[in-house]
């Protein structure tokens, strides 16, 4: 029984769960049942055939094929040898070791006559990550600063926010490389951690492409990224109302109209009359952000419009950045992705510009109030970034009140919200979900937030 495992002390079983417990880590949705499923099929299978064992795990413990390339490469790192297994833990302890030692290098550095900058962890791996030249002249303009006599200390928050601004400028440039080194958080056991440290840095994980950023997406996964985008869309739109249909197939009894449809036999139920849940969809209305802060996101922006007007008539679009634009004739014109794309941007007057929201909700307001309905779900998608937001908020207080909801998909990274008041203060008026990711986004619409 212990012949696949026979490097690991534990039991069988308690390795399973061990193994189980890290594909949840990794977002993977798998439940008892699931795990015992696959302990009894392990009884059915020789354990010294390796190949039989991992099929056997793979049928019972995954459920969606976007998984299996995840399942595939943890497999493979947590069955495998002592020495592969210890070299593993070595290089977790040597890459923790180092990110220490260049985050307290940074920390030191980083100051302003003595004292230190308030900088997060993530900002300081950031300059750990700079080239050395820009290492150089960003320690040249503080030394310049702390060289002038006129500067008081009382300028050090406003050189402190200027030294962010240019972390965060290269923290869009080297985020691949931070996010392939970076050492995953403490999970209580070595083995783990050093397992899911090396399936993270192998990038052989079938869900990469899903947890990666969209603006850092590879060109060649590009295809099956759009594919994943509009298989989401479809997903978005069907939703089951809570209300019933008249149906011929007998699932339950609509007992008022048994009781009016038997009226004409002098009220003997001759015959049953029965009634169904009814799919109904709702009435979407997009507004997607294609300002100069959001257009690296455009193409998913797009993407994403796409896939819902193939899966939905019942949609209203719009993009905006200094003001908004109906975009909704585009998309029903039968066109392939690529050309529909080309023409948005060809004839925009808003892409790329500046975000001014409150100029967007106006004109929608002002234009195209009759789309408002009770049975309308606005989604925005944007980054919350506008000027006068205090304005915006405003006039997204003004469809609040007549739509059935509004949901905001937020293209910044959940670790980036509490830099952003422009965040908490949407946040009160719609219901909020982070989408800097395909995996974001995948589980919005798992989550089935349009169900009634």
């Amino acid at each position: 029984m212990n012949t696949i495992i026979c490097h690991i002390p534990e039991s069988l079983e308690n390795n399973i769960i061990r193994f189980v417990y890290l594909l949840r880590v990794e977002g993977l949705r798998i439940g008892n049942s699931e795990v015992i499923d696959a302990l009894q099929a392990l009884q059915l299978v020789p354990l010294d055939e390796r190949e039989k064992v991992k099929t056997s795990l793979k049928v019972t413990l995954i459920k969606k094929a976007a998984d299996y390339g995840l399942f595939e490469s943890t497999f493979d790192l947590f069955f495998t040898s002592p020495e592969i297994r210890e070299g593993l833990r070595k290089l977790r302890q040597e890459k923790v070791e180092e990110q220490t030692k260049q985050l307290k290098e940074a920390g030191e550095v980083l100051s302003f006559r003595g004292e230190k900058m308030n900088l997060s962890e993530v900002e300081k791996t950031v300059y750990s990550y700079m080239p050395e030249k820009e290492k150089k002249r960003l320690m040249d303009f503080l030394e310049m600063n702390e060289s002038r006599d006129t500067l008081q200390r009382d300028y050090r928050p406003f050189l402190e926010s200027l030294v962010k601004g240019r972390l965060r400028f290269w923290h869009k440039q080297l985020h691949q490389e931070i996010e392939k080194d970076k050492v995953s958080p403490d999970l209580g056991d070595e083995d783990l951690n050093s397992i899911r440290d090396a399936a993270a840095g192998s990038g052989q994980g079938g869900s990469a492409i899903l947890t990666e950023d969209m603006q850092h997406i590879a060109r060649k996964d590009l295809p099956r990224a759009t594919a994943l985008i509009r298989k989401m869309a479809r997903l978005l739109v069907t939703r089951i109302s809570r209300r019933f249909r008249h149906s011929k197939r007998r699932r339950a009894l609509d007992l008022r109209s048994t009781i009016r449809f038997s009226i004409q036999y002098g009220g003997v139920p001759f015959r049953l009359r029965y009634k169904s849940r009814r799919v109904k969809k709702p009435r979407l209305l997009l507004l997607c952000d294609v300002s100069g802060s959001m257009i690296r996101y455009a193409g998913f922006v797009l993407q994403f419009i796409y896939g819902l007007n193939t899966a939905v008539q019942r949609i209203e679009s719009f993009v905006f950045s200094e003001n908004l634009e109906r975009v909704t004739p585009y998309f029903q014109q039968g066109q392939s992705f690529e050309s529909t794309m080309a023409a948005v941007v060809k004839e925009s007057d808003v892409w790329g510009g500046g975000t001014s929201l409150h100029k967007a909700l106006h004109t929608l307001l002002m234009k195209y109030e009759d789309e408002l309905t009770r049975n309308t779900i606005i989604i925005i998608v944007s980054d919350t970034r506008t000027i006068r937001h205090q304005e915006a908020l405003i006039e997204l207080q003004r469809p609040k009140g007549k739509v059935k909801e509004i949901l905001w998909l937020n293209t910044l990274p959940l670790d980036e919200w509490d830099n952003y008041s422009t965040v908490t203060a949407f946040q009160k008026l719609a219901n909020m979900f982070p989408c800097n990711t395909l995996a974001d986004l995948e589980r919005v619409m798992s989550r089935k937030l349009l169900a009634g």
